[in-house]
């Protein structure tokens, strides 16, 4: 069985308020955060189609701040991605089972290009970014990109990501599909597909 994981809020943490709180301290940080991150020019830049630097300078109107605040923020989002460690084991813990992994996300290239640096990635088969084939999840194309890249066939494939929306789209694909809640429920539910031993 391949496996095909989402990484923001799955495999590493994605804590838009947390992350303006560090910049900029908590007041107004969860509307600053929606201000910034819940607007089409982030995920252009998940896409691959805008620089932090351009989206830091047309969101000056909409969050009240310089460009350059603005652009601290989305600076200090890369190193803000940290590994679950219990999703970390449950990777281990597949890999070792045999099951080939994979990951598909929607992410920007300052995110992707530091996220390579972790160790999880020697449990990985492949990988696919938004930003690096300018498609995004839950748009169909990236699913049958993954699945031709790396020659997979959808019906022995299991998507795990928190987004029902992407699910939605990799089971209308004939791939089976996980909404994720959090490592334990997950590995439970993997146990029960007979993935993992009890």
């Amino acid at each position: 069985m391949a496996i095909i994981f989402d990484l923001g809020r799955v495999v590493v943490s994605w804590d838009p308020v947390g992350i303006v709180s560090a910049v900029r301290g908590p007041q107004g940080a969860a509307e600053l955060a929606e201000r910034l991150f819940n607007h089409p020019d982030w995920l252009e830049v998940d896409r691959g189609t805008l620089s932090l630097h351009t989206m830091a300078r047309q969101a000056q109107a909409r969050t009240g701040l310089s460009a350059a605040d603005n652009l601290a923020i989305l600076q200090a989002v890369p190193a803000s991605l940290l590994p679950d460690p219990a999703m970390v084991a449950l990777i281990e813990e597949l890999h070792g089972a045999g099951h080939a992994l994979y990951a598909l996300s929607n992410m920007g290239h300052a995110s992707i290009d530091w996220l390579e640096r972790q160790d999880f990635w020697r449990f990985f088969s492949g990988k696919v970014v938004s930003a690096r084939v300018r498609m995004m999840k839950p748009e169909p194309d990236i699913y049958r990109y993954l699945l031709v890249s790396f020659d997979l066939q959808a019906e022995e494939c299991l998507f795990i990501d928190d987004s029902p929306a992407n699910v939605a789209a990799a089971e209308a694909l004939g791939l089976r599909g996980l909404v994720f809640t959090d490592a334990p429920w997950c590995r439970q539910h993997l146990v029960e597909q007979g993935l993992l031993p009890a």
